[in-house]
């Protein structure tokens, strides 16, 4: 996958809330204007960009299952981003089925995840997990470190299986064929 500079769509269409004293917003991208988060690079060049939104605490990326950004979820209550697939997200239409929760800190401090880190990663996981959801990673950053909690807490994070979205493509046109070997299924 050749390496590209990513970038946040310059227009960025929003629904504000406010949840009992907790203001919070979505930002759903433009459908033209795809962002994919193929790996842990683009995934972290995320984590130093989302300080362009106005977040200030997290930001919880929905994502498709080629790794589509469907939306972003702006300072969500922690109910929301526990339980974000049982939750009904007023503007959110895309599907999604996995999940990139981004932490934003004052300092990302260095070395492994402390304790109460990696209970926070394996009980989101669960969570998310239960619903039918993939959480790809709790990435925490300060706008120069990015730190991944998959990567320091998990023994086989997702980061290191090999992804390619176009493949997705081609699994369902070879599974299409197996239902209809000639194609002529309207």
């Amino acid at each position: 996958m050749p390496f590209t500079r990513f970038r946040l769509p310059r227009r960025r269409p929003r629904l504000e809330f406010d949840s009992p004293e907790h203001p919070w917003s979505i930002f759903i991208p433009d459908p033209d204007d795809t962002v994919v988060v193929g790996g842990f690079g683009e995934a972290a060049m995320l984590a130093a960009e989302v300080f362009e939104l106005p977040a200030h605490h997290e930001v919880l990326v929905l994502l498709d299952e080629r790794r589509r950004i469907t939306a972003m979820l702006l300072d969500p209550p922690a109910e929301v981003g526990v339980f974000v697939g049982m939750a009904a997200l007023p503007g959110v239409e895309a599907p999604f089925c996995q999940t990139l929760s981004i932490v934003l800190q004052p300092q990302v401090e260095p070395g492994p995840p402390d304790p109460n880190d990696r209970r926070g990663y394996h009980a989101l996981r669960r969570a998310h997990m239960a619903q039918g959801l993939l959480l790809l990673d709790v990435l925490l950053t300060d706008g120069d470190t990015v730190r991944s909690l998959a990567i320091g807490c998990d023994p086989d994070p997702v980061w290191f299986d090999e992804f390619d979205p176009l493949a997705l493509d081609a699994e369902a046109l070879d599974a299409a064929l197996v239902d209809d070997p000639r194609g002529d299924a309207a």
